[in-house]
């Protein structure tokens, strides 16, 4: 298990990509590079109700850690059938949540509901796609679209994850 130390918290806040919002976020996902991969409630949301599908949802029926309306969870259901359920705390990356985020890149399709919090499994996924498009909420101010698969990106979020504070249990 992954631990977000205090030190670290302003620095994760900071986009790893570039910052969309409205319809210039819907017309960059709608042809990116696949996999797409959509982490986080409303940004999944706003993708899906924009016709956009992503092949990886992960979300945790959230939005800033106030449960989600019924209808946006119906919205997610035809594309979340066989989700993982893992548990992972706020401010954490579970063992279990890692081995789902591994299991859904290799087959390049599916969805993971995290009991918990969904946000830092956005690290895992930069750390470990070989390619496609990530789209992850930023509160307040929309999604950011990272292109996966880069030296670069990699380097950079498991150099993150590595800097985390490991513990057992």
């Amino acid at each position: 298990m992954l631990i977000l130390p205090e030190k670290m918290r302003a620095e994760v806040r900071k986009p790893f990509g570039h910052l969309y919002d409205g319809k210039k976020l819907i017309e960059i996902c709608k042809n990116a590079p696949k996999p797409l991969i959509a982490v986080g409630d409303q940004c999944t949301f706003n993708l899906i109700a924009a016709g956009v599908f992503p092949d990886i949802l992960i979300f945790d029926f959230k939005i800033k850690r106030v449960e989600i309306a019924s209808d946006m969870k119906k919205a997610f259901a035809p594309h979340a059938k066989n989700a993982y359920m893992v548990l992972s705390a706020p401010s954490s990356i579970s063992d279990e949540l890692m081995h789902a985020v591994t299991d859904v890149l290799k087959t390049k399709k599916g969805a993971i509901f995290v009991v918990g919090e969904d946000d830092l499994s956005s690290l895992l996924v930069m750390a470990e796609a070989k390619a496609g498009t990530l789209v992850y909420g930023q509160p307040d101010e929309g999604a950011v679209v990272v292109a996966l698969g880069g030296k670069e990106i990699i380097k950079k979020a498991k150099d993150f994850l590595d800097r985390m504070e490991k513990h057992e249990y």
